[in-house]
């Protein structure tokens, strides 16, 4: 019979293994679960999220671009943007982008900075002569474009657009 004279450590318990190795396949499992839920591949959530969006019960039917309903077995999810209105009488600069813009109109020499995102519509009091309109995007996006745009009495004398990131824009018109 042998002793411990030193009081010597116990020997290890044949347990621990068993516990590393269930460890490390919990760990595994989850990681596996994860990829599954967050690529899709494992179901059908991930198409239930729209425009950063979740959707608390998706819906079937979608609407076509005509304005009429359709019933489909997919979520389609339909961006409407209301048009801008010109107003008949003035001119006006209007500057169409989805992301950040900056720039300036000038008439008459005198020289307005503007800072906007979306559509945005600016009135240009006591315009004579020509109309220039410089606008610039203020991210490096390439996929929408910013279109500048100059009007007198409703109608559009001229138009310019860019899709390049950081893309600048450049109109004039005789008003």
């Amino acid at each position: 019979m042998r002793t411990h004279i030193h009081g010597g450590r116990r020997r290890r318990s044949p347990e621990i293994p068993w516990l590393l190795i269930v460890t490390v396949a919990g760990i595994v499992v989850v990681v596996v679960a994860a990829l599954f839920f967050f690529t899709g591949i494992g179901g059908t959530f991930a198409g239930h999220i729209s425009s950063g969006t979740a959707a608390a019960k998706p819906t079937t039917t979608a609407v076509a671009a005509s304005g009429t309903s359709a019933s489909t077995s997919s979520n389609i999810v339909v961006a409407t943007t209301t048009p801008v209105t010109v107003p008949s009488t003035g001119v006006y600069v209007t500057v169409d982008y989805i992301g950040g813009f900056t720039g300036t109109y000038t008439t008459n020499g005198k020289t307005t900075k503007e800072t906007g995102s979306g559509t945005r519509m600016y009135e240009v009091s006591n315009a004579t002569g020509s109309v220039t309109a410089f606008f610039q995007k203020t991210d490096s996006t390439a996929t929408h474009a910013l279109t500048v745009s100059i009007y007198k009495n409703g109608n559009q004398l001229a138009s310019n657009s860019t899709s390049a990131a950081h893309g600048q824009v450049t109109v004039t018109a005789s008003v």
